[in-house]
């Protein structure tokens, strides 16, 4: 297994970052975020009411 594992290290390495870049792309794109991330991006604006 490890043979393998070494031999192959670019590959897996690509598909495991790849499967992590998924992961956290739908976990920070899903529906019940959306409210909070619409507060979020007006966070430089805050404050400024002067």
């Amino acid at each position: 297994m490890i043979d393998w594992l070494t031999a192959n290290a670019g590959v897996t390495g690509l598909m495991f970052f790849f499967t992590v870049f998924i992961f956290i792309a739908v976990w920070a794109f899903r529906p019940s975020v959306k409210e909070q991330i619409e507060d979020y991006k007006n966070i430089p604006l805050t404050g400024d009411e002067k």
